[in-house]
């Protein structure tokens, strides 16, 4: 019972290892690239679809290992993409709506 109990444990932790990186990743590329946006003098009204352009990359290796994660969890791969997608607009949101406000302040 523990020796199951413990392989569970190192199982989910190995799991939630794998978003760990891609998460850190895309959130470390956000955060660049809203610094960058500033100095590019972007609008606010371009800055997700500019953050989403830079964080290509990031964006698609994240969206992939949650998607993975989600299935192995028992998702269905459709509810998992769109899960997966809900996270990744929310990480966007965040910089996008501070960006927005500071450009609003500045303007």
């Amino acid at each position: 019972m523990i020796a199951l109990l413990g392989a569970s444990a190192l199982t989910l932790a190995a799991l939630q290892a794998s978003i760990a990186t891609p998460t850190s990743a895309f959130r470390g590329c956000l955060h660049d690239a809203a610094a960058k946006a500033t100095s590019d003098k972007v609008s606010g009204d371009a800055i997700e679809t500019y953050l989403r352009n830079a964080c290509t990359a990031q964006l698609g290796t994240l969206k992939q290992a949650l998607v993975d994660f989600r299935m192995k969890n028992g998702m269905t791969k459709k509810a998992a993409a769109d899960d997966a997608s809900m996270t990744i607009d929310d990480y966007v949101s965040t910089p996008a709506d501070k960006y927005k406000f500071m450009a609003s302040q500045n303007a």
